[in-house]
């Protein structure tokens, strides 16, 4: 019993944020919430968008909704986010989460000249009440390929999984051939897909070192009874 107790302080359960359910559209506009399994988004506009649209959901497999330049690796559906828009996310029990990597690619808006990183994304963690409590370090988005396309890579959050947060904010800023980043231009425009969460509750030291204690104390009653 002690081993399975043991063994269960020291899991922690993973949940992946996909965008594969269906939905009823695949538009999403300014200040509209949308489910998507374990976990709830919410989707808001840019200064330079008029129209209310946010993002779509787009189906990697055919790139058939997407006019811009977006990511080609990804066969699965993704979320893309358009025009400096942005968009928060968390579980839909309402519980903490740590949330440890994610997918994710600049879009091309028909600019002439990509700056390296094209992009950067920037993410933040609240807790329930809306206190800011971590921000990641910046996520920089590779330029296009020598063929002028973007790819979907894998960024791991490192420091930021070890704050538990309760939702999330992802927005993003394009770069230009100076190195200068900006999303008041309407050219932020990001894809995500596979936003990897933790569980966030872990074992605190102190309920670690009472598992010890327990284990001692079997210990010793199993070497009493041996006498």
């Amino acid at each position: 019993m002690l081993a399975a107790a043991l063994g269960a302080a020291g899991a922690v359960q993973a949940d992946v944020l996909t965008f594969e359910q269906p939905i009823d559209s695949p538009v999403l506009i300014d200040s509209t919430e949308t489910v998507f399994g374990n976990f709830w988004i919410d989707t808001f506009t840019g200064a330079n968008d008029g129209a209310g649209l946010a993002g779509l959901v787009i189906d990697g497999s055919d790139n058939g909704l997407c006019s811009l330049n977006c990511p080609i690796n990804n066969s699965t559906n993704y979320l893309s986010i358009l025009d400096d828009s942005y968009f928060y996310f968390g579980l839909n029990s309402g519980a903490d989460m740590r949330v440890k990597s994610l997918q994710a690619s600049f879009i091309g808006n028909g600019q002439t000249a990509f700056g390296s990183p094209a992009g950067v994304l920037v993410i933040t963690g609240y807790s329930a009440t809306g206190t800011l409590l971590a921000t990641a370090n910046q996520v920089a988005l590779a330029a296009p390929n020598a063929a002028g396309q973007f790819n979907f890579a894998t960024y791991d959050l490192g420091a930021f999984a070890d704050t538990a947060v309760n939702f999330v904010r992802v927005l993003g800023y394009a770069c230009d051939i100076t190195g200068s980043c900006s999303r008041a231009t309407g050219l932020s425009n990001f894809a995500v897909d596979n936003i990897t969460t933790l569980e966030a509750t872990v074992p605190e030291p102190t309920s670690i070192a009472l598992f010890g204690l327990a284990a001692a104390g079997l210990l010793a009653a199993r070497r009493r009874r041996a006498a």
